[in-house]
Formats: C-alpha cells, sequence, structure tokens
C-alpha cells in the first residue's frame, strides 16, 4: 500500500497545475452528482450554516468544497516530491505577516499555532519560511490513520521535511516538554472533541471544541496563534497569521471565533474549508443520542435548537397520543434539538399544537412516484436523526429515502429491519412478556437504549377548556378493529340509564364521518336536543376541545380515548379483546377501566365485549370521580 501511494504521488507530481486542478473539478462535480455519504454530508453541513440560503447556491460551494477536497488529496501525495522551489512557492508571506513571524522567530519562545482545517494547511509545513530559527523545531500533532500503512507513509513524509510528529493519542505529555524547549508546535483543530472538550456552539450546532492550547499555553507558558493558508490559486496559499489573547475566552474558542467570521464574510461559506467532515460528532453515539451531554461548557441559558429530530409517528391515533410523553422527555433530554413529527395528514391539527413539537411534515400518499417526489424534498431538511415508532417496512423505506445519517428503531424476534442503522432488539426474557408491558413503557425501554435519560411525564394537556357538569361523551367506534365496539343495544341501554338519572344531561357522540351511521343508529329514539350526533364534525384538534369540555366520557378501546385521557376528562375505556395492561390510557387522569368477563364455557377465547352489561357500565361511570 505505501509503496503504491508513493507511485501514485510521483506520477501526479510530474503533471501540470493546470491538469490536476481540472482533474480535481472534474471530481468535485462527480461527487455533487453521484448519491454517496460524502455528497451528504457537505450539503448537510451548509445547509445547518447557512439556512437561508438556497438549494443551487449549497450545491455550487458543495462542489468547490468537494473539489478541495481533492485537492488537498494531490497535495498531500505530490508534496514529498516538489523541488526546493515548488517548496517555496507553495505559501506567500506578505509584509504584515513577515514581521510577525520575524519577531516570533526573535523572541525565541514556545510557540502554539492553531490551524483551520482548510484544504492547503499542509502549505505551513511544507514552506521553508514557516520555521522557527535558533535551532528550534517545528512539530505537528496529527490523528493516527487506522490503515497502518496510509499512517506510516504520512509520518513518513512529514519527518522528511523536518517537522516533527506527535500522534493525538500522546500528545499531550510530549508536547508539553517540547514547547518548553521553546519549540513551535502546530494543531490542527476540529469540532469534534468527544465529552473531554469544552463545549459550546459553532455555525450554529453544538460542538466539542479542544482544550489543548490553554493547556500548553498555561504548562509552557506559550504563544498561542491563529494561522490561516488562504488558498489564492491551486498549490498556493497567502498566510494571515493572528495573536491570540486569552482574555474572556479560551484560545480554543478565540481561534473558533476567528473562523466562523472567515466563513460567514466569504460569498461562497469559505469551500476550501473542508465541508466534507462530519464534524459535529459529540452528540450522535447511539448510547447516548437522546441525552445533552456537555461539561465545561460555553453555552447560553436557552439552548438554540438547531439539531434536526425527526419522529416518524405511529399510524394509529390511540399509539400517537401514547407517543406524547415521549416526546416531551426527548425535549427535555436534548434541548438544543428541534423535533420535527412525522406522520399522517389526519393528525395534523393536534400534533402542530403540541408544546413539544417544532414542525410537522405529513406521510405522502398518492401513487409511488408522487411519495418519492415528496420524499425528495424531505431529504433537503437534512434531519441528523429519525426516530421511527411505526413498525413497519414501509415507513423504514420512507426513513431511508429521507436521507437522516441515523434511523433508530424498536425490533421484535423474528424481524429484521435493514433500513434501520440501529435498533433496540426486545427481548422477552429481558424486558418482559409483551402480554404485561404497557405500549409506552416498551418505548420508553427503546428510547432508553438510545440514551434517553428523563423521567415521563404523564400529566395531561391544559387545554384551558371549561368542562361542562351535564355533557357526557361518548365514543362508540374504533376505526382499526370492530370487534372492539360495544354492541348498539348495549349503548342505547346505557344512554337511557344515563337520561333518567339526570334530567338536564347532554350525550354528545363523536367519532369519524364512518361513524356517523353507527351513531345514528344509537340515538334513534332519543330527544334530538338530548343525545346529539356530533360523528364526522370535527377534526382532532377540535374533538380534543370537545372531549376536554366534557363531564365524562365513555368509550371502547379507541384513539379517542386516549385523546379524552390525554386532555384529563374523566374517562370510561370498555375493553374486549384488547389486553388493558398494554394499551390502556396513560395520562393521571380519572380513569375507570372495565374489562369483559371471561367466557366461562371457551375461557381461551378472547373477552366478547358484548358480555360487558350496559348497568356495569353505568354503576363505572357513577363510580368515576
Amino acid at each position: 500500500m505505501a509503496t503504491f501511494i508513493k507511485l501514485t504521488g510521483f506520477i501526479l507530481s510530474l503533471l501540470p497545475y493546470q491538469v490536476l486542478e481540472k482533474v480535481t473539478h472534474l471530481l468535485g462535480n462527480l461527487l455533487i452528482l453521484i448519491p454517496n455519504k460524502r455528497k451528504r454530508i457537505i450539503l448537510s453541513n451548509l445547509r445547518y450554516a447557512f439556512p437561508e440560503w438556497a438549494h443551487e447556491r449549497i450545491l455550487v460551494t458543495g462542489r468547490i468544497s468537494a473539489a478541495r477536497m481533492f485537492e488537498l488529496g494531490f497535495f498531500s501525495l505530490t508534496y514529498p516530491f516538489f523541488s526546493d522551489d515548488q517548496k517555496k512557492r507553495v505559501l506567500l508571506i506578505d509584509h504584515h505577516a513577515e514581521l510577525k513571524l520575524k519577531e516570533l522567530k526573535k523572541q525565541n519562545k514556545p510557540v502554539v499555532i492553531l490551524v483551520p482545517h482548510v484544504c492547503l494547511f499542509e502549505a505551513l509545513a511544507v514552506s521553508p519560511f514557516f520555521r522557527p530559527c535558533n535551532g528550534k523545531r517545528f512539530g505537528a500533532i496529527y490523528r493516527p490513520n487506522r490503515n497502518p500503512s496510509i499512517d506510516s507513509w504520512i509520518k513518513e513524509s512529514r519527518e522528511a521535511i523536518n517537522i516533527d510528529v506527535f500522534s493525538r493519542d500522546s500528545a499531550l505529555w510530549k508536547s508539553k516538554d517540547y514547547l518548553k524547549n521553546g519549540n513551535w508546535l502546530a494543531l490542527l483543530f476540529d469540532q469534534n472533541s468527544g465529552i473531554q472538550g469544552c463545549h459550546g456552539y459553532f455555525l450554529n450546532r453544538f460542538a466539542s471544541i479542544t482544550t489543548m492550547p490553554d493547556l500548553f499555553a498555561k504548562s509552557a507558558k506559550a504563544k498561542v496563534f491563529f494561522a490561516f493558508p488562504r488558498r489564492i490559486s491551486f498549490f498556493k496559499t497567502k498566510l494571515e497569521i493572528t495573536e491570540l489573547n486569552k482574555r474572556t475566552e479560551s484560545y480554543s474558542f478565540s481561534a473558533h471565533s476567528l473562523l466562523e467570521n472567515l466563513i460567514r464574510n466569504s460569498t461562497n461559506g469559505l469551500p476550501e474549508w473542508l465541508w466534507v467532515h462530519e464534524r459535529w460528532k459529540t452528540q450522535v453515539k447511539y448510547q447516548f443520542h437522546l441525552r445533552h451531554r456537555h461539561k465545561r461548557e460555553i453555552i447560553p441559558d436557552a439552548v438554540p435548537r438547531t439539531t434536526k429530530f425527526w419522529i416518524r409517528m405511529p399510524n394509529w391515533l390511540g399509539d400517537v397520543v401514547m407517543v406524547f410523553p415521549l416526546l416531551d422527555a426527548i425535549r427535555r433530554g436534548r434541548p438544543d434539538a428541534s423535533i420535527t413529527v412525522f406522520a399522517k395528514k389526519e393528525f395534523e391539527d393536534i400534533l402542530k399544537n403540541l408544546k413539544t413539537v417544532d414542525d410537522f411534515k405529513p406521510i405522502p400518499g398518492g401513487r409511488f412516484g408522487q411519495r418519492l417526489t415528496k420524499l425528495k424534498e424531505y431529504r433537503a431538511e437534512f434531519p441528523s436523526l429519525i426516530l421511527n415508532f411505526a413498525n413497519s417496512f414501509r415507513s423504514d423505506l420512507e426513513c431511508f429515502l429521507i436521507g437522516a445519517t441515523r434511523r433508530y428503531g424498536l425490533t421484535f424476534p423474528g424481524r429484521h429491519r435493514p433500513f434501520l442503522t440501529h435498533s433496540f432488539r426486545y427481548d422477552e426474557s429481558v424486558d418482559g412478556s409483551l402480554k404485561e408491558l404497557h405500549q409506552v413503557k416498551l418505548w420508553e425501554k427503546f428510547l432508553q437504549y438510545f440514551g434517553l435519560n428523563q423521567e415521563l411525564n404523564f400529566d395531561p394537556i391544559d387545554l384551558t377548556t371549561k368542562r361542562s357538569p351535564n355533557k357526557i361523551g361518548i365514543l362508540p367506534g374504533s376505526a382499526n378493529n370492530p370487534s372492539k365496539r360495544w354492541p348498539i343495544s348495549n349503548w342505547k341501554k346505557l344512554i337511557e340509564l344515563l337520561l333518567n338519572e339526570n334530567e338536564s344531561l347532554q350525550i354528545f357522540l363523536y367519532g369519524s364521518c364512518g361513524e356517523s351511521l353507527l351513531a345514528k343508529e344509537i340515538l334513534e329514539g332519543f330527544s334530538k336536543t338530548r343525545v346529539i350526533n356530533k360523528c364526522g364534525e370535527t377534526n382532532l384538534r377540535q374533538l380534543a376541545e370537545e372531549l376536554g369540555s366534557c363531564s365524562k366520557v365513555i368509550g371502547n378501546d379507541s384513539g379517542g380515548m386516549h385523546l379524552s385521557n390525554a386532555v384529563g376528562t374523566p374517562s370510561v375505556v370498555l375493553f374486549g379483546p384488547t389486553n388493558p395492561t398494554v394499551t390502556s390510557p396513560c395520562f393521571n387522569a380519572p380513569l375507570e377501566i372495565l374489562q369483559a368477563p371471561m367466557c366461562k364455557k371457551e375461557p381461551s377465547i378472547k373477552q366478547n365485549i358484548g358480555n360487558l352489561s350496559a348497568t356495569r357500565v353505568f354503576r363505572g361511570v357513577q363510580e368515576l370521580v
């Protein structure tokens, strides 16, 4: 491998710069044209940094930055074969920079040089003019390469031009003594120093910034400089150097402030800064992704929500409502994240009004081509994470096509979900029987696997709706399972008992348009002023307000009953074939669960909800406080 690299570098060094430059532009255009991971990172980084830019402008800067990445590669391969004259020409030093360098060399003191990760940063190492004098040495800290051959070649190339190299793994201790001897040390800084770094914001995103420069300056009494080799043409840069004075912030933060100003003040986003790298990785380890881990932070009290989390919601209203406490926990766990819910269009009215939700994106419908076009539009949003609460191949494919680099979900035994990047695999021996584990608890385990450490809050949603003491709501339907519906005759008997008990009582029937006929059959024979059919007349937001205005609500195990419980209305829920241990409403509001009795003759058969008598339900309504 090392021989191949050297041979490639030698061949490239023989080519004219004009040819190499055209090749870099060709390769940069191809990288942006062909779908690949690097293209996604470039465009995502630019979108986060410049949310106001049009997509076409991002593509232009992306192409240039991709070309600069290849220019970096060509420079690294060819500079070991440069002539002395070529080495002198890679870094232009104007009068201002020359005076600073002369002053540094005269002082004969240790110097730490912070260098941003731009395409020709190695021009500083190659140039014979960027060196200390009086026998002092020039060193650099580098990140070891995973490939031993490439790592060895990098070290050999830098040592060949009289650069002392220090691996970042052991640099802290070796470099201190190196600096104390009056040498210069260059440090290529980035935004991914992990939990050990000092945390703040860089280009609108949470970043971990190295503390090494401050440690070096303190222990070796070194001066700290920001050196920017500004690209002026192919393989040629101009030195811009600034001394950093530690006053209100650390040297590293000062360097990042200078770099951010350079990027912001550039008309095209400084494409020579390598946008191709995924620099903001501190908060994305899957084991801790849902918690905001930081220390020694320099971050504002009100954390900007610039990290994009998308939540692919379940397909049924009851499941959607049960996700509400989890959305709240995710918000508290990652206050730096904006939450976009990706759900069926019919859920928009209720989801957009949640305090924990920043945006709503409807799941596209129609033909496959139409859905694909809409999902392609969503790709331009560049979410960093999608949490998929649905458990289907289609939802996984949607998340994959949106292009989030991390896609998390829950996998049951015997299932395979190849479109997820990481999955919480449910294990009954560890996590408990599915027949005894509530759905919300199961989802909580799923999120805890990805780092959630917040307690769930089951306080009802406050709609500020006044309850009417003489208003009762009834939800007689069940959209996803007709066997969960209590018989019409039972509803009629219950309504009769309720009306006879209270002459001032009004009963409202709620549901979808498809349940209007069911409601009409139920209210036959009753006064239209006392039993009112509202099926199909409300969206979900209006339904929530209607249920919130009732003194009590009665209904089958359905999404509407979960919504009633979520807005804090005392509710009586009728269960037949479904298991209340798993799917009962979860909010802290008065709740009466009525389970149909088991069939004595055939106890293995699921309970028939029709076996639940009207008198038993009436008694449950009376008992409900």
